[in-house]
């Protein structure tokens, strides 16, 4: 973990510096992927360099706003908070048909932030990054053109979601750019509907994880009693190819 965190601040502080860029700009969300990133740019380029945006919905909880702001407050970066349920509301009214699929109104929220994101990118200068992770990515539980898709860069899009966690941890542990322990502990969640949790459209991303490894990304034999999981989620994968061809470079950990 600790090679992989020095590639991942190497390779960004490269990317950016190879782009013109000084600085990056994020949602955060209160949740580990984007608190990863926001360390992960601290050490990169100087907290005065990293800026993070909460755009809260009303699916957006108080803990996630707290937590967003702990993180940031944390590791002196600039942060700002934009409600864009306006927004939402607004751009539902102006379609001509009643979205009456809940993932378009999830979608709407995603792909908003995203055009907020380029908003800072394109006015200030500053590069977008996406939060996006490999996990999510293989599965498709991810927004095609919303903000954990879309950024010059995503740099956490190669690694799985226990990384993600490991990688926090070992921050934590070293103590100079800190993520807050109730962002590690909490069920991960896209808040973009009530009461919505990861594990509602996926498996624990520790199983998940096992078995992209295993079998979706090698060709380990698959057991009797694994069958029927690892094949679902191998249709799924190739299923989702579509979204994964057009996802921002990663910076490469895995052959």
């Amino acid at each position: 973990m600790q090679k992989i965190k020095e590639k991942l601040v190497k390779e960004l502080k490269s990317f950016c510096n190879q782009n013109g860029f000084t600085d990056v700009v994020f949602g955060l969300s209160g949740g580990i992927d984007s608190a990863l990133v926001l360390t992960l740019s601290v050490e990169a380029l100087g907290a005065n360099h990293v800026h993070a945006i909460m755009m809260q919905t009303k699916y957006t909880s108080h803990e996630s706003l707290c937590l967003a702001k702990e993180i940031a407050d944390t590791n002196n970066v600039d942060y700002q908070e934009i409600d864009i349920q306006l927004l939402v509301d607004n751009f539902l009214k102006t379609l001509p048909f009643d979205a009456k699929n809940n993932v378009t109104e999830q979608n709407i929220q995603a792909r908003i932030r995203t055009i907020i994101g380029m908003a800072y990118s394109n006015e200030k200068g500053w590069m977008l990054l996406s939060c996006g992770n490999k996990s999510e990515s293989a599965m498709g539980y991810c927004t095609l053109y919303g903000a954990d898709m879309s950024g010059s860069l995503a740099p956490i899009g190669d690694l799985y979601k226990t990384d993600i966690y490991q990688l926090a941890r070992l921050y934590n542990k070293e103590g100079k750019f800190l993520i807050p322990e109730k962002i590690i502990n909490r069920p991960p969640s896209a808040e973009l509907k009530n009461n919505q949790k990861d594990t509602d459209s996926l498996p624990p991303y520790d199983v998940l994880d096992t078995i992209l490894k295993n079998h979706i990304f090698s060709n380990k034999p698959i057991q009797k009693d694994e069958e029927k999981l690892v094949n679902n989620l191998i249709k799924r994968y190739h299923k989702n190819a579509f979204k994964r061809a057009q996802m921002p470079p990663v910076i490469k950990i895995y052959d």
